[in-house]
């Protein structure tokens, strides 16, 4: 309270997060979604058509009234009402010719698609999710499978060891050592076991797979080597033996564990079992995505006994879980599932999502994703909690329903309101009031 405290702008008025939000309302309100096109394309027709409808109604009145007044007299035995047959033709041509005019409706037709993404929109952001535009919204109505990310998506992001192999002191401290300077949970939560400053050169972070770095040969050991943290998979890749933990392995993997691995060359050094508590709600959310009728999926890093306890725990149907998927990989199954006819929906939040999140028919990004996850994501969460997902999910279908719906009435009122006032059966005064209904 009575230091002197040094502060840096790192970012100020459009780089902020409120600036990010109203930026992208803005955008999704001012998009225009592929559906609106059906809209346009009618509208750019549909205007000239009216004219000509309105001129020719106008004529035939004004030039063929016994032919026009035959026509209405036949088909006034099949409706409720009757109107009042005009005895001067003029009078008549202008009447219906306006008539015409009036009743028709291009901007129903032009606003079915905006004014649904509009409302939508906005009703999104006041539940905590962002919708890029309008061609997103339209994605997110015809997603058929969701696949999600396992860390910080379905699982809270915050693990903690839970127990070491062999544990030894100098094992712990050099994985520590290692893990301190890489940003994911994992490496996290093992940098959390030692404090103690040893001097790491090469430091190489493989996404994906593991850390590795030399260590200081008189502070270690006598020769500088790598050594490798990292996933089972990459160190087995590298040459390293693992039967030797084979139970430790096998025990903290059915638990829902992650393994990590210290290995120096060929030798096994130590493994860390590291475990994430899945999300609260997380199994209720894939129980809503599967009443909804779609498809869900696991992809992770992770080994394959830990992915599948996972998937057991959420609900996710086994046979839909992969494991040990490097994050390139990621979009490699996104692909898979594409080209057998799915409209995915990924569910990221790192740095490695990036490439599923575009890869992906609809990519939705948790709130704490970073930056380049959020540029990638076509919905973001503002609430780290993944509830919103069947949400943003179902409220993008009614919107579809809704546009669809706009559009349907658009052309059944124009379809039957045009020809009702081309045939002297809607006044004016009655075309306005219907057109403005």
């Amino acid at each position: 309270l009575n230091g002197r405290l040094v502060m840096r702008v790192i970012a100020t008025g459009e780089e902020t997060a409120l600036a990010h939000i109203i930026a992208s309302v803005q955008r999704a309100q001012n998009s225009r979604a592929g559906i609106q096109r059906i809209g346009d394309r009618v509208s750019n027709v549909f205007v000239p058509i009216v004219v000509g409808v309105a001129v020719l109604s106008g004529l035939w009145w004004g030039f063929a009234p016994g032919s026009a007044h035959e026509v209405h007299g036949w088909l006034a035995q099949f409706f409720p009402w009757h109107t009042q047959a005009f005895d001067n033709p003029v009078a008549a041509a202008f009447i219906t010719a306006a008539a015409v005019l009036i009743i028709a409706c291009p901007c129903a037709m032009g606003l079915a698609t905006p004014a649904a993404i509009m409302a939508s929109a906005n009703a999104a952001a006041r539940r905590g999710i962002l919708i890029r535009d309008g061609v997103a919204l339209e994605k997110a109505g015809e997603v058929t499978a969701v696949v999600f990310d396992k860390t910080g998506t379905l699982t809270a992001g915050k693990p903690e060891v839970a127990a070491t192999w062999p544990g030894s002191k100098r094992e712990i401290n050099l994985a520590a050592a290692l893990a301190r300077y890489s940003t994911h949970p994992i490496s996290q939560a093992i940098a959390k076991l030692s404090n103690e400053e040893i001097h790491v050169t090469d430091w190489r972070e493989i996404p994906g797979s593991g850390i590795e770095g030399k260590f200081s040969p008189t502070a270690i050991q006598p020769t500088a080597q790598i050594l490798r943290l990292g996933s089972l998979k990459w160190l087995r890749e590298s040459g390293v033996e693992l039967s030797i933990a084979e139970d430790f392995i096998s025990k903290w993997s059915g638990q829902g564990a992650t393994i990590v691995g210290l290995g120096a060359e060929k030798s096994l050094l130590s493994l860390f079992a590291v475990k994430d508590v899945v999300k609260t709600g997380a199994a209720k959310v894939i129980q809503q995505l599967q009443r909804q009728g779609l498809k869900t999926f696991l992809v992770t890093g992770d080994n394959q006994v830990t992915a599948r306890s996972i998937a057991a725990q959420l609900g996710i149907p086994l046979e839909n879980v992969s494991a040990e998927v490097r994050p390139e990989q990621k979009s490699e199954f996104i692909k898979l599932l594409q080209s057998h006819g799915e409209r995915v929906a990924f569910v990221g939040d790192g740095i490695n999502d990036a490439p599923a999140l575009t890869q992906a028919d609809l990519g939705i990004a948790v709130s704490r994703a970073s930056d380049v996850a959020r540029e990638a994501a076509d919905i973001i969460l503002m609430k780290s909690e993944i509830e919103a997902v069947p949400e943003s999910l179902g409220l993008a279908r009614a919107t579809l329903r809704t546009i669809k719906q706009n559009l349907f009435w658009a052309f059944f009122y124009n379809a039957l309101g045009i020809p009702l006032a081309a045939t002297g059966f809607m006044s004016p005064v009655l075309c306005a009031a219907a057109m403005g209904f």
